[in-house]
Parts: structure tokens; C-alpha cells; sequence
């Protein structure tokens, strides 16, 4: 089969195979042995071409994925509501001008759905395949340190336990210094990091919850008076539409800076990792490679594995495909239904109520993918601890901040949303929505009490999601510092030892 048929069926085909790695092993140029051409006595050569991962490489797909969730891509959507708002202005706040905001972005956020499920993946198996990484690598670095007699327990544990300093200061000050871990970033890259977290905290908390419904509750009693018309609908789907196309597109590229963080400082602890290993191999000169650490899948429940596969085909090639599908079938029906105000309304509906359980499915693969990273993030803490503790190396613990009630609110809003039942919930509220809009013979009214409903409840699951951003994002924070202080501490342990065979 050609390579780039299989890479064209990879983009279509949900990802679900087992997370493993083993970390590239540590190739140690002996000094008793002449170097390769190019390369210094003693210096580490890192082997590629043997290495097993289950990490892939970005398909095109995944590539369109990442852009989706820039700055530019962020700014550009904001330019083109500019001139949406301009040409309310010129033209007048029409219903024409109304539902071409609400399709538009009825589309734009059912796309966005898709790739907020694939980002959220991606970003989930690819952390999972790092953390097997050092696990493997830690699996070895246990191994080279039985081979050495100074490294028992016997041994280290005659004297006091070692406060060890990294670079010849405490590990708290250094860490606080890492700020290369990051790289030097320019004036706007600090100003927009800054804003988005100012503005992510202020949207994901239990203030804008509030605020919002409260807007919804006014909204409802402005109603009464003009008897809940269509026109009264058409103006919260409006603002509901303006609502979703900007916290779906600020998610998107909050998810995506905080996937790139990540990634380049879990790099920088896998080179402190490569610096261990090198050292112990050197001093051992032990050249078995690196183990296979897997990951076994989590198992799930019936309506787990449901939305696990509902969540895989959607963020999937086959996503964009049904996608296709659906908006090639919108418009061939529009000669046939003289492209009058139900046919402008039948792409909005559909893409809402789709876009209803997306809200609540990507909650809760946002919950499975954070309980299975903090569980890893657990295990290799354990491993790491067990290694310290036989070197008489104090492990340094990080505290657990204590929130607020406010926060623990916010937090159980969504984890109410990320529940289970609540994505079987939607798809029984979208059932019974749309047997609502059949008895209305899909109806001008039935369509937009398919269209309203759901629009708000995603606008609402749309600031959950930001909220559970914020508190992964901050429990990541804390997890790479705890890992990156230990690896600093191994590495300063470990760089003092002198040569020596068992």
C-alpha cells in the first residue's frame, strides 16, 4: 500500500491504538575507544533511527489543526466580525444581516468543535507519550544505579539525607529562573500570553456563569411583552452567535499556547533526563537500550465508549467528511425550497444541535484526558520519589493551593457538565427538540426552537470549557515543576559521581 494512502486513511480513521514509548537511548562514546569522525571523546550521541514510540507524525489534518489555533487565525476571525458590525452600520441591523452572522457562525463553531476534539486529542496522546518517555528512562536510571555499590540504600542512608544545590543554588531559585525553558519571547508574544490569561480566568469563573444566565433570565422577560416572537428569538441567536464564534476561536488558541508550553518544557526535562542517562551509562558503561514503557487505555463504560467514539470520528478526518456531506445537501435543497427562510435556518439548525453535544462531549474528554495525564503525572512522581528516597535525596513536594468558593463552584459546574450522563442528557434533548420541530412541520418557529435552546446551553459549555482550561492549566504548572525539580536534583546527584564499576 503507498505511504501517502495510508497517511490519507490515517487522517480519516480515529486514532485509538495503545500510548508506548521507549525514550531514545543514550549512546556513550567510550574514552578508550576512537570517536566517530566529527564527534569528541566522551561526548553523548542520541539514537534515532531505533527509536519506538506510538507518537505520529502531524498529518495534514493535525498541521490545519495547530494554524486553527494561532494568534493570526484568532485576529483574523476578529477582523471579519469588524466588518460584519461595519456593515451593520451602514446597512442597518436587518434580519438578513442577523442570519448571516448566525449561520456563518453556526459553521464556524461546529468546525471549531471538530478541531477543539482533534487539538484535545493530539495534545492528550502526545503528553501521554512524553510521560512513557521518562518513565522508560527512568526504568533505566534505576537499573544503572543497582550497578553502582555507592548508590544503595546501605550506603547513602549512613549519612544525614543530602540538600543537594543545582548550580550552586537552592532548587526553588533555580526553577524560578528557568525562564529559557520558554525562550526569550517578544514584546507582543508577553503582552498576548498576559491578556489571554487575564481575560481566560475572568471568562472561565463562576462570575461569568452568573452573568450570563442572568442576561438569558433578562432576556426572557423581555419576551412577554412582544409575546416571544420570532424577531425576539432571532436577536439572543444573533448574540448567542456573536458569543460562541469568540470564546470558541479564544479556546482554540488558549488550548493551543498552553500544548506549546508544555511541549517545550517537557522537552527541556527530557534533555535533564538525557543528561542522567549519559552520565550512568558512562559511568557503567551499560549500552542496553532503553524499555518499552506502555500506557494502557483507560477502560470505559458503555456510554463512555459511546462518546469515545463519537469523540474519535468527530475529530477525525470522517468529521470534516459528514461535515461536507452536510453542507453540499443544504445547498442542493435550496432551488427546491426557493432558498426561502427556512432553508437559511436549516444550516444553523443542524450545525446547533450537532454542536449541542459536541459542547458536552468535548467536557467530558476534557475530564477523561485530565484524569488519565494526572494519574501519569502520579506515577511518575511515585517512580521518581522511590529513586530519591534510595539516594537519601529529600523529596521536594509542591504545595496544593487552596481554593476559593467561588472556584470550587466553577469546578462543580464543570464537572456536572463533563459528567457522562450529561452528553447521553443532550442527545435525549436534541431527540426530543427534534420531534418538537417535526409536529411544527419545521416550521420558521420550530427551526428556531431548535436553533435557541442549544445555542445557549453551548455558550454556557463553552465558558466551562475555558474554566477547565484554567484549572489544567494550572495543575500542569505544578506537575512540571514538581517533575522538573526532580530531575534537576537527580541530575546534580548524579553529575558528582565518581567513576566506578561493581
Amino acid at each position: 500500500m503507498p505511504t501517502w494512502w495510508k497517511n490519507f486513511v490515517t487522517s480519516f480513521t480515529p486514532e485509538t491504538a495503545p500510548i508506548y514509548a521507549a525514550a531514545p537511548t543514550v549512546k556513550v562514546q567510550m574514552l578508550d575507544v576512537i570517536p566517530a569522525p566529527n564527534q569528541r571523546r566522551g561526548e553523548a550521541e542520541i539514537s534515532s533511527p531505533d527509536d519506538v514510540s506510538s507518537a505520529k507524525k502531524p498529518n495534514l489534518f493535525d498541521k490545519i489543526t495547530r494554524a486553527a489555533g494561532s494568534s493570526t487565525t484568532f485576529f483574523a476571525m476578529l477582523a471579519i466580525l469588524g466588518v460584519w458590525v461595519l456593515l451593520g452600520i451602514i446597512f442597518g441591523p436587518t434580519d438578513t444581516w442577523q442570519i448571516i452572522l448566525q449561520n456563518t457562525s453556526s459553521i464556524q463553531v461546529y468546525v471549531t468543535d471538530i478541531l477543539l476534539i482533534r487539538q484535545s486529542s493530539n495534545a492528550g496522546r502526545s503528553m501521554m507519550t512524553t510521560l512513557a518517555e521518562l518513565q522508560s528512562r527512568n526504568k533505566t536510571c534505576e537499573r544503572l544505579l543497582r550497578q553502582l555499590p555507592s548508590c544503595s540504600w546501605m550506603e547513602t542512608h549512613k549519612e544525614k539525607p543530602k540538600q543537594l544545590l543545582v548550580n550552586g543554588r537552592p532548587i526553588e531559585e533555580e526553577i524560578e529562573s528557568l525562564y529559557m525553558i520558554n525562550g526569550r519571547q517578544t514584546w507582543f508574544q508577553k503582552t498576548w500570553s498576559k491578556t489571554c490569561h487575564v481575560v481566560s480566568k475572568s471568562v472561565g469563573s463562576v462570575w461569568a456563569f452568573m452573568f450570563y444566565w442572568i442576561g438569558i433570565v433578562v432576556w426572557i422577560f423581555l419576551g412577554i411583552p412582544v409575546q416571544f416572537s420570532n424577531e425576539w428569538q432571532l436577536y439572543i441567536n444573533t448574540i448567542t452567535a456573536l458569543s460562541l464564534t469568540l470564546t470558541s476561536v479564544f479556546l482554540q488558541n488558549i488550548q493551543q499556547q498552553q500544548e506549546d508550553n508544555l511541549e517545550k518544557s517537557l522537552e527541556y526535562a527530557l534533555k535533564v533526563d538525557a543528561k542522567v542517562e549519559y552520565r550512568l551509562r558512562e559511568i557503567t558503561e551499560d549500552t542496553k537500550p532503553n524499555p518499552i514503557h506502555e500506557i494502557p487505555l483507560r477502560p470505559l463504560s458503555r456510554s463512555e465508549r459511546a462518546i469515545a467514539r463519537f469523540a474519535a470520528i468527530m475529530g477525525s478526518g470522517l468529521g470534516v467528511l459528514i461535515s461536507l456531506v452536510a453542507l453540499i445537501a443544504w445547498l442542493a435543497v435550496g432551488p427546491i425550497l426557493k432558498f426561502d427562510d427556512n432553508w437559511v435556518l436549516i444550516i444553523g439548525t443542524f450545525t446547533g444541535l450537532v454542536g449541542f453535544i459536541d459542547g458536552f462531549v468535548l467536557r467530558n474528554i476534557y475530564a477523561i484526558d485530565e484524569t488519565s495525564v494526572a494519574l501519569q503525572f502520579r506515577a511518575l512522581m511515585y517512580s521518581d520519589s522511590r529513586l530519591l528516597e534510595v539516594l537519601n535525596i529529600p523529596v521536594p513536594l509542591e504545595p496544593v493551593k487552596k481554593l476559593s468558593l467561588s472556584e470550587r463552584i466553577s469546578l462543580a459546574t464543570s464537572a456536572l457538565c463533563g459528567h457522562r450522563y450529561a452528553s447521553v442528557g443532550a442527545v435525549l434533548v436534541v431527540v426530543g427538540l427534534l420531534v418538537t420541530a417535526s409536529i411544527l412541520r419545521w416550521s420558521e418557529t420550530g427551526q428556531l426552537l431548535c436553533n435557541t435552546p442549544t445555542m445557549i446551553a453551548e455558550g454556557f459549555l463553552l465558558l466551562v470549557l475555558i474554566q477547565a482550561h484554567n484549572f489544567s492549566n494550572m495543575e500542569r504548572g505544578r506537575d512540571f515543576n514538581g517533575l522538573l525539580k526532580r530531575r534537576l536534583l537527580l541530575s546534580s546527584y548524579v553529575s558528582d559521581l565518581e567513576d566506578q564499576k561493581h
